[in-house]
């Protein structure tokens, strides 16, 4: 239904359609992988997961993430050891940013506004991509989930119905992965 943009999956049709541009992306270009094609299957599969159970429960389990992790922490010997100090920093800081914006924004609001495998999946993002590509990934997942409230129809200030952000970060991972960091300027 969400390729489709039927029913509940109508909002997050825009996330199905760029992730699979994205992939196609990747496939148009698969012979440069290498054996990094690999690890892009296992990602790929593993936020194909996480976007689905989020959007279905607004639950991100722990499996794919698990996967997330391991593959991850693979990779992490065959670069430099600068990198790997990146990929670390970037993994603490990004699951730290998600945390501490959902402590203060329940500490203010009464209520959570994130879940903890949000804040999770931002830290596998950085373990994966680096500090460069995790304000890229954070953005477009921001700007997806606008546009899935926007497609709604939701008053963004005062609804009190959770939108699950899993979708949207995993296209921001996954689009991060495929294109590499924003630069700008």
């Amino acid at each position: 239904m969400i390729l489709f943009a039927r029913g509940e999956g109508r909002s997050l049709a825009h996330v199905a359609w760029i992730a699979l541009a994205g992939a196609s992306l990747l496939l148009a270009d698969a012979g440069s992988l290498g054996w990094w094609g690999l690890p892009t299957l296992a990602l790929f599969a593993s936020l194909a997961l996480v976007a689905l159970f989020d959007a279905r429960y607004l639950l991100i389990p722990d499996g794919p993430l698990l996967v997330l992790l391991l593959c991850g922490a693979a990779l992490l010997p065959v670069l430099e050891s600068g990198a790997v100090l990146d990929r670390l920093a970037a993994a603490a800081g990004g699951y730290a940013a998600l945390r501490g914006a959902d402590l203060a924004y329940e500490r203010l609001r009464g209520h959570a506004g994130l879940g903890p495998a949000d804040a999770r999946l931002l830290g596998l993002a950085g373990l994966w991509l680096g500090v460069a590509a995790l304000p890229g990934c954070l953005l477009i997942a921001c700007a997806s989930a606008l546009a899935s409230a926007l497609i709604e129809g939701r008053a963004i200030a005062s609804a009190r119905q959770p939108i699950p952000f899993g979708p949207h970060l995993a296209l921001g991972f996954w689009l991060s992965w495929c294109l590499g960091p924003f630069e700008i300027g």
